[in-house]
Protein backbone atom coordinates (compact mmCIF):
# COMPACT_ATOMS: atom_id res chain seq x y z
CA UNK A 1 0.00 0.00 0.00
CA UNK A 2 1.23 3.75 -0.65
CA UNK A 3 -0.40 6.49 0.31
CA UNK A 4 0.49 9.95 -1.46
CA UNK A 5 -0.66 13.12 0.72
CA UNK A 6 -2.30 15.60 -1.51
CA UNK A 7 -3.74 18.36 0.85
CA UNK A 8 -5.65 18.53 4.60
CA UNK A 9 -7.48 15.25 4.74
CA UNK A 10 -7.38 14.36 0.93
CA UNK A 11 -4.70 11.29 0.28
CA UNK A 12 -4.24 9.25 -2.72
CA UNK A 13 -4.09 5.35 -1.53
CA UNK A 14 -2.68 3.05 -4.40
CA UNK A 15 -3.82 -0.75 -2.74
CA UNK A 16 -1.70 -3.69 -3.34
CA UNK A 17 -4.50 -4.66 -5.99
CA UNK A 18 -3.19 -1.17 -8.15
CA UNK A 19 -6.96 0.24 -7.17
CA UNK A 20 -6.78 3.50 -5.79
CA UNK A 21 -8.87 5.68 -3.59
CA UNK A 22 -9.07 9.34 -3.56
CA UNK A 23 -10.25 10.57 0.54
CA UNK A 24 -11.89 13.63 0.76
CA UNK A 25 -10.94 16.14 -2.00
CA UNK A 26 -10.17 19.28 -1.18
CA UNK A 27 -6.63 20.86 -3.07
CA UNK A 28 -8.26 23.70 -5.10
CA UNK A 29 -9.47 27.22 -4.03
CA UNK A 30 -10.47 28.38 -1.00
CA UNK A 31 -13.32 26.61 1.47
CA UNK A 32 -15.57 28.01 4.01
CA UNK A 33 -14.62 31.30 2.90
CA UNK A 34 -11.73 32.00 4.29
CA UNK A 35 -9.88 28.65 4.60
CA UNK A 36 -6.93 27.80 2.14
CA UNK A 37 -4.55 24.72 1.53
CA UNK A 38 -1.51 25.38 3.52
CA UNK A 39 1.30 24.08 2.34
CA UNK A 40 -0.03 24.84 -0.86
CA UNK A 41 -0.94 22.65 -3.29
CA UNK A 42 1.49 23.01 -6.61
CA UNK A 43 -0.79 23.54 -10.00
CA UNK A 44 1.50 20.54 -11.50
CA UNK A 45 0.20 18.04 -8.64
CA UNK A 46 -3.43 19.26 -8.82
CA UNK A 47 -3.74 18.15 -12.69
CA UNK A 48 -2.11 15.01 -12.04
CA UNK A 49 -4.59 13.99 -9.11
CA UNK A 50 -7.97 15.21 -11.28
CA UNK A 51 -6.05 13.35 -14.20
CA UNK A 52 -5.14 10.19 -12.74
CA UNK A 53 -8.78 8.70 -12.66
CA UNK A 54 -9.12 7.21 -9.14
CA UNK A 55 -11.01 4.11 -8.72
CA UNK A 56 -13.06 4.94 -5.99
CA UNK A 57 -13.62 7.79 -3.65
CA UNK A 58 -14.42 8.19 0.00
CA UNK A 59 -16.27 11.32 1.41
CA UNK A 60 -15.67 11.09 5.49
CA UNK A 61 -18.44 14.17 5.61
CA UNK A 62 -20.60 17.34 4.65
CA UNK A 63 -18.06 19.81 5.99
CA UNK A 64 -16.72 21.58 2.92
CA UNK A 65 -13.29 20.98 3.40
CA UNK A 66 -13.92 17.02 2.93
CA UNK A 67 -17.15 17.38 0.40
CA UNK A 68 -15.74 20.68 -2.02
CA UNK A 69 -17.53 20.96 -5.28
CA UNK A 70 -14.68 22.77 -7.02
CA UNK A 71 -12.31 20.43 -6.16
CA UNK A 72 -14.78 17.92 -7.14
CA UNK A 73 -15.51 18.87 -10.62
CA UNK A 74 -13.27 17.62 -12.74
CA UNK A 75 -13.38 14.07 -11.56
CA UNK A 76 -15.51 11.01 -13.80
CA UNK A 77 -19.23 11.29 -12.42
CA UNK A 78 -19.33 7.89 -12.66
CA UNK A 79 -16.47 7.15 -10.26
CA UNK A 80 -17.44 4.69 -7.37
CA UNK A 81 -18.36 6.82 -4.13
CA UNK A 82 -18.51 5.19 -0.54
CA UNK A 83 -19.79 6.99 2.46
CA UNK A 84 -21.17 5.86 5.89
CA UNK A 85 -24.59 4.81 6.12
CA UNK A 86 -25.72 8.13 8.20
CA UNK A 87 -29.24 8.35 9.67
CA UNK A 88 -29.81 11.36 7.65
CA UNK A 89 -29.75 11.58 3.80
CA UNK A 90 -27.75 14.75 3.87
CA UNK A 91 -24.25 13.16 2.85
CA UNK A 92 -25.61 11.34 -0.08
CA UNK A 93 -28.12 13.95 -1.40
CA UNK A 94 -25.00 16.22 -1.05
CA UNK A 95 -23.40 13.92 -3.09
CA UNK A 96 -24.97 13.16 -5.82
CA UNK A 97 -25.76 17.45 -6.15
CA UNK A 98 -22.25 17.57 -7.18
CA UNK A 99 -22.93 15.13 -9.92
CA UNK A 100 -21.95 11.67 -9.07
CA UNK A 101 -24.00 8.75 -9.89
CA UNK A 102 -22.18 5.64 -8.25
CA UNK A 103 -22.78 5.83 -4.32
CA UNK A 104 -22.28 2.95 -2.15
CA UNK A 105 -23.35 4.05 1.82
CA UNK A 106 -21.63 1.43 4.29
CA UNK A 107 -23.22 0.20 6.77
CA UNK A 108 -21.24 1.09 10.46
CA UNK A 109 -18.65 -1.29 11.83
CA UNK A 110 -19.24 -3.68 9.05
CA UNK A 111 -16.56 -5.14 7.08
CA UNK A 112 -17.42 -4.94 3.40
CA UNK A 113 -15.67 -5.20 0.01
CA UNK A 114 -15.14 -2.02 -2.16
CA UNK A 115 -13.41 -1.88 -5.44
CA UNK A 116 -12.71 -5.62 -6.97
CA UNK A 117 -13.41 -7.09 -3.73
CA UNK A 118 -10.17 -8.02 -2.73
CA UNK A 119 -9.94 -5.14 -0.17
CA UNK A 120 -12.35 -4.22 2.29
CA UNK A 121 -13.29 -1.12 4.42
CA UNK A 122 -14.85 -0.56 7.70
CA UNK A 123 -16.51 2.95 8.19
CA UNK A 124 -16.60 4.31 12.11
CA UNK A 125 -19.91 6.97 13.04
CA UNK A 126 -19.20 9.42 15.27
CA UNK A 127 -17.38 8.52 18.32
CA UNK A 128 -19.16 11.00 20.69
CA UNK A 129 -21.93 12.18 18.20
CA UNK A 130 -22.93 15.73 17.99
CA UNK A 131 -25.56 17.23 20.46
CA UNK A 132 -28.89 15.84 21.45
CA UNK A 133 -32.00 15.75 20.47
CA UNK A 134 -32.86 16.50 17.45
CA UNK A 135 -32.41 13.94 14.45
CA UNK A 136 -32.93 16.19 11.42
CA UNK A 137 -30.17 18.86 11.63
CA UNK A 138 -28.47 18.90 15.00
CA UNK A 139 -28.35 15.16 16.37
CA UNK A 140 -27.54 13.41 13.24
CA UNK A 141 -24.86 11.40 12.01
CA UNK A 142 -21.83 13.39 10.79
CA UNK A 143 -18.39 12.51 10.97
CA UNK A 144 -16.82 9.19 9.77
CA UNK A 145 -14.00 7.17 9.90
CA UNK A 146 -12.24 4.80 7.56
CA UNK A 147 -10.71 1.42 8.40
CA UNK A 148 -9.49 -0.11 4.72
CA UNK A 149 -7.92 -3.84 4.92
CA UNK A 150 -5.51 -4.60 2.01
CA UNK A 151 -5.28 -7.77 0.06
CA UNK A 152 -1.65 -8.10 1.19
CA UNK A 153 -3.03 -7.80 4.83
CA UNK A 154 -1.75 -3.93 5.74
CA UNK A 155 -3.95 -2.36 7.35
CA UNK A 156 -4.89 1.44 7.39
CA UNK A 157 -6.93 3.20 9.34
CA UNK A 158 -7.67 7.05 8.74
CA UNK A 159 -9.73 9.24 11.61
CA UNK A 160 -10.68 12.36 9.92
CA UNK A 161 -12.12 14.83 12.02
CA UNK A 162 -14.08 12.20 14.13
CA UNK A 163 -13.51 13.15 17.58
CA UNK A 164 -11.15 9.98 18.63
CA UNK A 165 -9.98 9.52 22.12
CA UNK A 166 -7.25 6.90 23.64
CA UNK A 167 -10.80 4.26 24.68
CA UNK A 168 -11.28 4.43 21.22
CA UNK A 169 -8.36 4.22 19.49
CA UNK A 170 -7.78 1.11 22.06
CA UNK A 171 -11.14 -0.40 21.11
CA UNK A 172 -10.19 0.05 17.69
CA UNK A 173 -6.64 -1.53 17.54
CA UNK A 174 -8.66 -4.31 19.91
CA UNK A 175 -11.02 -4.69 17.46
CA UNK A 176 -9.88 -4.47 13.83
CA UNK A 177 -5.93 -4.49 14.81
CA UNK A 178 -3.38 -2.38 14.76
CA UNK A 179 -3.05 -0.61 11.61
CA UNK A 180 0.34 -0.57 9.85
CA UNK A 181 -0.35 3.18 8.59
CA UNK A 182 -2.84 5.93 10.66
CA UNK A 183 -3.97 9.60 9.69
CA UNK A 184 -5.00 11.22 13.25
CA UNK A 185 -6.17 14.33 13.66
CA UNK A 186 -4.29 16.93 15.76
CA UNK A 187 -5.74 19.99 15.49
CA UNK A 188 -9.08 21.94 16.46
CA UNK A 189 -11.07 23.77 13.50
CA UNK A 190 -13.16 26.52 14.98
CA UNK A 191 -13.13 30.05 15.75
CA UNK A 192 -11.16 29.69 18.94
CA UNK A 193 -9.34 31.70 19.73
CA UNK A 194 -9.10 33.63 16.80
CA UNK A 195 -12.80 34.97 16.41
CA UNK A 196 -13.15 35.66 20.36
CA UNK A 197 -13.75 39.65 20.69
CA UNK A 198 -12.99 40.00 23.74
CA UNK A 199 -9.40 38.68 23.86
CA UNK A 200 -6.56 40.86 23.41
CA UNK A 201 -3.57 39.56 21.31
CA UNK A 202 -1.85 38.38 24.52
CA UNK A 203 -4.96 36.57 25.48
CA UNK A 204 -5.65 35.09 22.32
CA UNK A 205 -1.86 33.72 22.23
CA UNK A 206 -2.29 31.92 25.77
CA UNK A 207 -5.72 30.06 24.43
CA UNK A 208 -3.54 29.18 21.34
CA UNK A 209 -0.64 27.74 23.50
CA UNK A 210 -2.96 25.66 26.03
CA UNK A 211 -5.14 24.63 23.58
CA UNK A 212 -2.21 23.19 21.51
CA UNK A 213 -0.95 21.42 24.30
CA UNK A 214 -4.26 19.90 25.03
CA UNK A 215 -4.26 18.70 21.40
CA UNK A 216 -0.94 17.46 21.11
CA UNK A 217 -1.17 15.67 24.33
CA UNK A 218 -4.79 13.97 23.10
CA UNK A 219 -2.92 13.60 19.97
CA UNK A 220 0.40 11.28 21.59
CA UNK A 221 -2.17 9.02 24.01
CA UNK A 222 -4.07 8.27 20.21
CA UNK A 223 -1.24 7.41 18.76
CA UNK A 224 -0.17 5.08 22.03
CA UNK A 225 -3.57 2.91 22.31
CA UNK A 226 -3.86 2.89 18.49
CA UNK A 227 0.02 1.33 18.03
CA UNK A 228 0.35 2.24 14.44
CA UNK A 229 3.67 1.57 12.91
CA UNK A 230 3.72 5.39 11.04
CA UNK A 231 0.83 8.02 12.08
CA UNK A 232 0.13 11.03 9.65
CA UNK A 233 -1.48 14.13 11.33
CA UNK A 234 -4.02 15.37 8.98
CA UNK A 235 -7.10 17.36 8.71
CA UNK A 236 -7.08 21.12 9.72
CA UNK A 237 -4.72 21.90 7.37
CA UNK A 238 -5.37 25.80 6.35
CA UNK A 239 -4.50 29.40 6.77
CA UNK A 240 -7.09 32.40 6.46
CA UNK A 241 -7.23 34.36 4.08
CA UNK A 242 -8.88 37.37 3.19
CA UNK A 243 -10.27 39.90 6.28
CA UNK A 244 -9.61 37.41 8.62
CA UNK A 245 -5.84 36.60 7.06
CA UNK A 246 -3.91 38.58 10.22
CA UNK A 247 -5.90 35.76 12.77
CA UNK A 248 -3.94 32.71 11.30
CA UNK A 249 -1.13 34.07 13.77
CA UNK A 250 -3.16 32.50 16.02
CA UNK A 251 -4.14 29.12 14.66
CA UNK A 252 -4.06 26.50 17.77
CA UNK A 253 -2.27 23.82 14.63
CA UNK A 254 0.69 22.13 16.69
CA UNK A 255 3.77 22.27 14.23
CA UNK A 256 6.08 18.47 13.03
CA UNK A 257 8.22 19.74 15.58
CA UNK A 258 5.94 19.45 18.31
CA UNK A 259 4.27 16.45 17.49
CA UNK A 260 8.04 14.86 17.16
CA UNK A 261 8.34 15.83 20.41
CA UNK A 262 5.99 13.76 21.45
CA UNK A 263 5.54 10.28 19.63
CA UNK A 264 9.30 10.50 18.29
CA UNK A 265 10.47 10.43 14.53
CA UNK A 266 10.29 6.94 13.78
CA UNK A 267 6.29 7.22 14.18
CA UNK A 268 5.57 10.22 13.09
CA UNK A 269 4.77 10.51 9.16
CA UNK A 270 4.72 14.74 8.29
CA UNK A 271 3.70 14.96 4.78
CA UNK A 272 3.48 17.49 2.22
CA UNK A 273 1.68 18.03 -0.53
CA UNK A 274 2.61 15.26 -2.96
CA UNK A 275 4.70 13.17 -0.30
CA UNK A 276 4.21 9.44 -0.50
CA UNK A 277 4.36 6.83 2.31
CA UNK A 278 5.68 3.23 1.74
CA UNK A 279 3.64 0.91 3.70
CA UNK A 280 6.80 -1.88 2.97
CA UNK A 281 9.46 0.06 4.33
CA UNK A 282 7.49 2.81 6.26
CA UNK A 283 9.72 5.16 4.41
CA UNK A 284 8.85 8.58 3.53
CA UNK A 285 9.48 9.35 -0.77
CA UNK A 286 9.60 13.40 -0.72
CA UNK A 287 8.02 15.17 -3.55
CA UNK A 288 10.17 17.94 -4.52
CA UNK A 289 7.40 20.38 -5.24
CA UNK A 290 5.94 20.56 -2.30
CA UNK A 291 6.87 23.87 -0.53
CA UNK A 292 7.27 25.34 3.30
CA UNK A 293 8.67 21.84 4.93
CA UNK A 294 9.30 22.00 8.64
CA UNK A 295 7.35 25.62 8.63
CA UNK A 296 7.17 27.82 11.79
CA UNK A 297 4.16 29.65 12.94
CA UNK A 298 5.20 32.82 11.67
CA UNK A 299 6.38 31.52 8.11
CA UNK A 300 2.52 30.00 8.36
CA UNK A 301 1.37 33.40 9.08
CA UNK A 302 2.95 35.24 6.32
CA UNK A 303 2.14 32.66 3.69
CA UNK A 304 -1.70 33.68 5.36
CA UNK A 305 -1.19 37.58 4.50
CA UNK A 306 -0.35 37.13 0.59
CA UNK A 307 -4.01 36.25 0.71
CA UNK A 308 -5.59 38.78 2.53
CA UNK A 309 -7.02 40.09 -1.01
CA UNK A 310 -8.66 37.27 -1.49
CA UNK A 311 -12.46 38.43 -0.85
CA UNK A 312 -14.81 36.34 0.41
CA UNK A 313 -18.06 35.53 -1.59
CA UNK A 314 -20.40 36.45 0.44
CA UNK A 315 -19.07 39.68 0.07
CA UNK A 316 -20.56 39.59 -3.47
CA UNK A 317 -24.27 39.97 -2.02
CA UNK A 318 -25.70 43.50 -2.14
CA UNK A 319 -28.82 44.40 -0.84
CA UNK A 320 -30.89 46.86 -3.01
CA UNK A 321 -29.96 50.30 -2.20
CA UNK A 322 -33.31 51.76 -2.59
CA UNK A 323 -35.08 48.86 -1.14
CA UNK A 324 -35.15 47.91 2.66
CA UNK A 325 -34.79 44.97 3.96
CA UNK A 326 -36.77 44.20 7.24
CA UNK A 327 -34.30 42.52 9.19
CA UNK A 328 -37.03 42.92 12.49
CA UNK A 329 -39.17 41.24 10.54
CA UNK A 330 -36.63 38.55 9.40
CA UNK A 331 -34.81 37.88 12.00
CA UNK A 332 -38.17 37.59 14.37
CA UNK A 333 -39.13 34.64 11.96
CA UNK A 334 -35.66 32.58 12.03
CA UNK A 335 -36.51 33.33 16.07
CA UNK A 336 -39.85 31.53 15.96
CA UNK A 337 -38.08 28.85 13.72
CA UNK A 338 -35.33 28.47 16.22
CA UNK A 339 -37.41 28.50 19.50
CA UNK A 340 -39.98 25.48 17.69
CA UNK A 341 -36.96 23.73 16.76
CA UNK A 342 -35.53 23.83 20.45
CA UNK A 343 -38.37 23.15 21.64
CA UNK A 344 -38.51 19.98 19.90
CA UNK A 345 -34.73 18.82 21.14
CA UNK A 346 -35.80 19.74 24.90
CA UNK A 347 -32.98 22.16 24.39
CA UNK A 348 -33.50 24.82 27.62
CA UNK A 349 -30.67 27.01 28.64
CA UNK A 350 -30.85 30.23 30.09
CA UNK A 351 -28.85 32.49 27.71
CA UNK A 352 -29.19 35.11 25.69
CA UNK A 353 -27.91 35.59 21.99
CA UNK A 354 -27.48 38.76 20.51
CA UNK A 355 -27.07 39.00 16.79
CA UNK A 356 -25.18 42.33 16.03
CA UNK A 357 -25.17 42.94 11.73
CA UNK A 358 -22.50 45.71 10.76
CA UNK A 359 -22.92 47.66 7.57
CA UNK A 360 -20.18 47.08 5.01
CA UNK A 361 -18.75 50.33 6.74
CA UNK A 362 -18.83 48.50 9.76
CA UNK A 363 -21.65 50.61 11.40
CA UNK A 364 -24.51 48.78 12.71
CA UNK A 365 -27.38 47.61 10.95
CA UNK A 366 -29.15 46.15 13.94
CA UNK A 367 -29.37 44.41 17.17
CA UNK A 368 -31.11 41.68 17.67
CA UNK A 369 -31.64 39.53 20.95
CA UNK A 370 -33.65 35.88 21.59
CA UNK A 371 -32.81 33.20 23.96
CA UNK A 372 -32.52 29.55 24.73
CA UNK A 373 -34.73 29.52 27.18
CA UNK A 374 -37.95 31.31 25.87
CA UNK A 375 -39.56 32.45 22.75
CA UNK A 376 -39.07 36.18 23.48
CA UNK A 377 -37.20 37.67 20.64
CA UNK A 378 -36.99 41.51 19.45
CA UNK A 379 -34.23 44.07 18.49
CA UNK A 380 -32.14 45.58 21.79
CA UNK A 381 -30.65 48.59 22.60
CA UNK A 382 -28.09 47.14 23.89
CA UNK A 383 -26.43 44.09 24.90
CA UNK A 384 -27.09 42.57 28.42
CA UNK A 385 -25.28 43.04 31.83
CA UNK A 386 -25.67 40.60 35.07
CA UNK A 387 -25.44 37.04 35.66
CA UNK A 388 -27.42 35.74 32.68
CA UNK A 389 -25.21 33.73 29.92
CA UNK A 390 -24.86 35.56 27.22
CA UNK A 391 -23.53 34.81 23.25
CA UNK A 392 -23.07 38.43 21.19
CA UNK A 393 -22.52 37.14 17.57
CA UNK A 394 -21.06 40.04 15.70
CA UNK A 395 -20.82 39.91 11.85
CA UNK A 396 -21.25 41.96 8.43
CA UNK A 397 -25.57 41.85 7.93
CA UNK A 398 -24.31 40.28 3.93
CA UNK A 399 -22.86 37.52 5.87
CA UNK A 400 -25.93 37.31 7.92
CA UNK A 401 -28.54 37.08 4.82
CA UNK A 402 -26.27 34.08 3.73
CA UNK A 403 -26.78 32.52 6.91
CA UNK A 404 -30.55 32.94 7.28
CA UNK A 405 -31.06 31.80 3.87
CA UNK A 406 -29.13 28.72 4.60
CA UNK A 407 -26.67 29.80 1.61
CA UNK A 408 -23.73 29.44 4.25
CA UNK A 409 -23.84 27.27 7.14
CA UNK A 410 -23.39 28.74 10.77
CA UNK A 411 -21.02 26.37 11.96
CA UNK A 412 -19.05 26.71 8.69
CA UNK A 413 -18.85 30.53 8.99
CA UNK A 414 -17.52 30.26 13.15
CA UNK A 415 -15.25 28.41 11.68
CA UNK A 416 -13.74 30.92 8.79
CA UNK A 417 -13.09 33.35 11.68
CA UNK A 418 -15.79 35.50 9.87
CA UNK A 419 -17.84 35.77 13.15
CA UNK A 420 -16.69 37.80 16.32
CA UNK A 421 -17.60 36.52 19.39
CA UNK A 422 -18.16 37.53 22.80
CA UNK A 423 -19.74 35.55 25.34
CA UNK A 424 -20.37 35.70 29.27
CA UNK A 425 -19.42 33.57 31.29
CA UNK A 426 -16.07 32.76 28.49
CA UNK A 427 -17.18 28.73 28.81
CA UNK A 428 -18.29 26.85 25.52
CA UNK A 429 -21.50 26.38 24.96
CA UNK A 430 -21.92 23.22 23.29
CA UNK A 431 -24.92 22.68 22.34
CA UNK A 432 -25.99 26.41 21.82
CA UNK A 433 -23.12 26.39 18.81
CA UNK A 434 -24.42 23.38 17.49
CA UNK A 435 -27.75 24.11 17.35
CA UNK A 436 -27.91 27.83 16.17
CA UNK A 437 -27.53 26.09 12.65
CA UNK A 438 -31.69 26.51 13.23
CA UNK A 439 -31.38 30.30 13.13
CA UNK A 440 -32.63 30.44 9.66
CA UNK A 441 -35.45 31.31 7.80
CA UNK A 442 -36.03 27.59 6.43
CA UNK A 443 -35.61 25.27 9.47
Amino acid sequence: MQVRYIANACFRITLSTGETLLTDPWFDGPCQQTWWNFPPVPDALKAEIWASRPDLIYISHLHHDHLHPQTLAPFDKATPVIVGKLNTPNLRNAVKACGFTNITEIPFETRTPIGRGACEAVIFKDFHGNTRGDETQVDYDLDTSLYLYDADGTRLFNAVDNTILPADAARIAAEYGAPDIAMLPYASASLYPMGMGDYDDAAKTAAMTALRERTRGNFRENVKALGAKRVIPAGGEYVLGGQAAGLSRFLPQPLASELVAEVGADVLAKLYPGDLLDSATLKVTEDARATHRGFTDDERAAYALTLADRTASFAETVLPSDLAFDWPRALKKCAANYAARRARMGLELAADIYLDLRKPDGSRSVLFKFATDHDEAAVAAETGEGDRARLVYEMDERLAFNLITALLSWNAMEASALITLRRSPDEYMHDVHRSIVHFTLLS
